[in-house]
């Protein structure tokens, strides 16, 4: 049995033992003294609270042993406890400082759920952290980059850090994947696009092996490789190119177009496109569900019907079961 127990404390960590030893120490001749001379310790926690003072080097003198054997209670109580509790307090910001080491170069496990997390590091990621950021701090997230050498929000309170590659297993767990409301995998903008979309697939197929409910967002570059990404089974794609292609094409038949749209969308505006599913309109026109939702400062612009997306469809469309409303919308800020 002792024996047996003697196993289990070995196991613990090496704090736990430490603070185990130093209470067992601190109790034990609390206790002793108090019965070797209850009239200058009338209690128990009396006898504590003595060899605490006594073991931190602090000595108030309040209580004072003033019997042979209590002096030598005394002696054996610096001798054995002071070592203890110095190491114990040694041990502990060890501890800290090592926690918080491993915490900035991102080599700890993330203990945090309903969070998001966010693959790869560039201008694009730092700005949508520090938006998301902005908008709610509350909401943690998880960086995790190969490249960095240490968290580059180190100073804000819940943005994470982990150095590795995401689409090895262990980092995924370090970052609780299975926990995170969304994954955002951004491209490699140091690879060629071919060579980024490729480890994008990859990571998706780890994020899917490991979490397959959590919902994940991957941009991809080239066409070719938005099936294999589906087929990985991302949940939604991000195409880049095709967007900002696009967008430039706009940009020529209607100057000005990406200026403004870019600063009506931008987070801090506190507009954004949003869809709305599971709504009580079936059976309205498009007609009246745009002037019910214009009184919550929302604009209809369109739906999306069996994965195909209708913008602007005649006043009188109706909208069916499972029709997916989309449009502009207003949010304050965390929202």
């Amino acid at each position: 049995m002792f024996g047996l127990l003697s196993e289990k404390f070995l196991r613990l960590p090496y704090v736990v033992r430490l603070i185990i030893v130093v209470a067992g120490i601190l109790i034990g001749f609390g206790s002793i003294i108090h019965f070797i001379e209850p009239n200058q310790f009338p209690t128990i926690f009396d006898g504590v609270w003595w060899a605490i003072i006594t073991t931190s080097t602090i000595g108030y003198g309040d209580y004072v042993p003033i019997t042979f054997l209590g002096r030598s209670i005394g002696i054996l109580l610096v001798l054995i406890g002071v070592g203890f509790v110095s190491n114990y307090f040694v041990a502990l910001a060890t501890t800290t400082v090592k926690k918080q080491n491993n915490l900035l170069k991102g080599t700890m496990n993330v203990e945090v759920n309903q969070h998001f997390i966010v693959i790869g590091w560039n201008e694009r990621t730092r700005e949508m952290i520090e938006h998301i950021h902005h908008r709610n701090p509350n909401r943690p997230i998880v960086l995790i980059d190969s490249t960095l050498e240490k968290n580059p929000f180190e100073r804000e309170r819940n943005v994470y850090f982990l150095h590795g590659n995401a689409f090895s297993e262990e980092i995924l767990k370090k970052a609780n994947v299975k926990k995170a409301d969304a994954v955002l995998i951004t491209a490699d903008a140091g690879k060629a696009e071919i060579d980024a979309d490729m480890q994008t697939v990859l990571t998706i197929v780890a994020i899917k092996g490991l979490a397959p409910n959590t919902y994940c967002i991957a941009e991809i570059l080239t066409k070719d490789q938005i099936v294999n990404a589906k087929r990985a089974g991302v949940d939604e794609v991000i195409p880049t190119n095709k967007f900002t292609s696009s967008l430039m094409l706009q940009s020529m038949t209607s100057k000005g177009i990406s200026r403004a749209l870019l600063n009506a969308f931008s987070s801090f505006k506190g507009v954004k496109l949003d869809i709305f599913e599971g709504h009580p309109y079936s059976g309205q026109t498009f007609r009246q569900v745009n002037n019910i939702l214009l009184e919550e400062r929302k604009i209809l612009i369109g739906f999306i019907r069996k994965e195909e997306t209708i913008i602007n469809p005649n006043l009188d469309e109706g909208i069916y079961p499972g029709d997916q409303l989309l449009y502009i919308g207003y949010s304050r800020d965390g929202e």
